[in-house]
């Protein structure tokens, strides 16, 4: 009977334990304020490995839990303008909003995504999305908020998993959770003129296959991703390079909004 009864609480406990959502890795970050490049600006250019399809992309951060995403091309009378509000309990997004900008025209609303508790919640979905793995990262929002959470890593010199929770381009599109992506630290090295940290990062949330992954040594936020899968439309693989950082207040980052778009 008393064996019985412990086979019974085990397996309660294990049924217990599968119903919470899994929090992968949590335990490896520490969140310090201190770390949030707040008023900074980062100037990135992304394309295909080969150079092809380039853009850039201007990554505004306006206070210690917002994120502005930018992605303009010189010339252009139009633009991509994400705003994302990081929940720094979890390491994820909380909140994102896609606006789309241009020339003339007040901006235009085209997509809002929320979590509450595991639940995520996105305007062009019908039912919610329960997370399972935090933290998560979107591959979509080229990774930018897993750039933000990386200088919280209590050993940078280490392995790191996540989970790509990510846009599907489908009809209609939808937001899935696509599996873990592990970030393994190989050397250090100089890079891009800074000394640099270079990991690998792959798994089954990027389809099984491995790209290379620096960070600035010394604030831990990225320099240059490669990865041999694409993350959208145009998108065969991706190769992103960090050319400029500079200091922005939310007039200046605002004027520099409009004259991406050539309005003044």
């Amino acid at each position: 009977m008393k064996h019985r009864s412990l086979i019974t609480t085990l397996l309660a406990a294990l049924l217990l334990l599968c119903a919470v959502p899994a929090m992968a890795q949590l335990d490896a970050l520490r969140f310090d304020p201190d770390k949030v490049p707040v008023g900074q600006v980062f100037h990135f250019t992304k394309s295909n490995r080969d150079g092809s399809h380039a853009a850039r992309i201007s990554v505004h951060v306006p206070a210690v839990d917002r994120i502005e995403s930018l992605k303009w091309d010189e010339g252009a009378d139009e633009a991509t303008l994400v705003q994302a509000q990081m929940d720094w309990s979890r390491f994820s997004v909380g909140h994102f909003q896609g606006w789309r900008l241009a020339r003339g025209a007040a901006p235009e609303k085209r997509v809002t995504l929320d979590v509450t508790g595991d639940q995520l919640s996105m305007s062009l979905m019908s039912r919610p999305l329960t997370v399972t793995h935090w933290p998560w990262h979107s591959y979509d929002f080229d990774f930018t908020s897993l750039n933000l959470a990386l200088p919280h890593l209590l050993k940078p010199e280490g392995t790191f998993s996540f989970w790509r929770t990510d846009f599907v381009y489908a009809d209609p599109p939808s937001v899935r959770e696509l599996g873990e992506v592990t970030l393994k630290f190989e050397k250090r090295e100089r890079h891009r003129g800074r000394k640099a940290r270079r990991y690998t990062l792959g798994g089954a949330g990027l389809q099984g296959k491995t790209g290379t992954w620096w960070s600035d040594a010394r604030t831990g936020l990225l320099l240059e991703f490669e990865l041999p899968v694409g993350d959208e439309p145009g998108y065969d693989d991706v190769r992103m390079t960090l050319d400029s950082i500079g200091r922005l207040d939310a007039a200046e980052w605002d004027a520099f909004k409009r004259r991406a778009v050539g309005a003044q």
